[in-house]
């Protein structure tokens, strides 16, 4: 071929991701060629020049030690997970178990307040029995605004409350974020309001299985005791 002719052929572009595409396709290239492991050295920040072998052991410990991290954090969030289990599955027959709204609300209150440490926790309902505690009650219509903001598509909210929609529920408690349950087949009974201080802690994101189980019991027992306690 001529000078000019070599000219005209254009360089073959090797870059490289097809380097790499190329190793992750033949895993056994050094296999076939151990001399080129002979000449090969990789930069590490802090130690400089370290041989490929020695460079794949410290990527080995790196990776391992982020695994047991990662195992270490599985094994943790279990054991919250069977705690909080254990501490609603206990609730649920002490709720069974009550007689009166009062031992209903000692029930949920040590499970969250004392079990859970959530520093805030009110029960209300919409149309209670006269004679019912005021704990137990809204003033007039104050909730219907925060019922048409917060429940437009759920009987569930998580997240956070304006100031006046926490002293609507919690009075004088500074609270970050709240889990708020409707009661009732439609959201007609009333409302369960458990409010945490830190901000994160409740999300619309989180799983709610464990407080939709909470919500739907909660909603059998307490008409017969409310009916009771209008009755007494």
């Amino acid at each position: 071929m001529s000078t000019e002719a070599k000219k005209c052929v254009p360089d073959a572009v090797v870059d490289d991701s097809l380097i790499a595409a190329y190793l992750e396709e033949n895993p056994d290239f050094f296999d076939r060629h151990p001399q080129l492991l002979q000449h090969l050295s990789v930069r590490h920040q802090s130690k400089g020049a370290v041989s490929l072998v020695e460079r794949q052991q410290q990527v080995l410990r790196q990776r391992v030690q982020q695994l047991e991290e990662e195992i270490t954090e599985l094994m943790v969030t279990a054991r919250r997970n069977e705690e909080l289990f254990r501490y609603f599955s206990e609730l649920y027959v002490k709720l069974l178990q009550s007689r009166s709204i009062d031992e209903v609300m000692d029930s949920l209150q040590l499970t969250f307040s004392e079990q859970l440490q959530m520093p805030a926790l009110t029960l209300k309902f919409f149309d209670s029995p006269l004679d019912l505690e005021a704990q137990f009650t809204f003033a007039a219509d104050t909730h219907k605004q925060l019922l048409s903001k917060r429940f437009q598509e759920d009987s569930i909210y998580l997240g956070r409350l304006t100031r006046d929609e926490q002293r609507l529920l919690f009075q004088d408690e500074n609270i970050g974020s709240v889990v708020l349950l409707l009661l009732g087949e439609q959201g007609e009974l009333g409302m369960l309001a458990i409010g945490n201080h830190d901000a994160g802690h409740f999300e619309p994101a989180m799983d709610t299985l464990l407080v939709k189980q909470l919500q739907v019991l909660l909603s059998l027992i307490l008409p017969p005791l409310l009916n009771h306690h209008e009755t007494a």
